[in-house]
């Protein structure tokens, strides 16, 4: 899969609901009781980040996502919503 840079996506080089793959740096993780984790990764290739919504069903979540702390190095797949 291809990692598209964060400022790509910003610029719609990829639609809406299309899988995407992103790496960067964690700059926040915020934990919700609903079961997610919201997490900003920026790249470098704008000042924005772009939020990944990690689902605690995840089978990474316990054992990666809840240790995430900033500057972490990721890289994220999934599907690409508005916020």
């Amino acid at each position: 899969m291809i990692n598209y840079s964060i400022a790509d996506l910003f610029q719609g080089q990829q639609s809406l609901g299309s899988t995407v793959s992103v790496a960067g740096w964690v700059r926040t993780r915020r934990d919700s009781k609903a079961g997610l984790s919201f997490i900003h990764v920026h790249d470098g290739s704008c000042f924005d980040p772009i939020q990944i919504v990690a689902p605690a069903e995840l089978d990474n979540y316990e054992s990666e996502i809840k240790h995430l702390n900033t500057g972490c190095s990721i890289i994220a797949h999934g599907k690409l919503a508005e916020s």
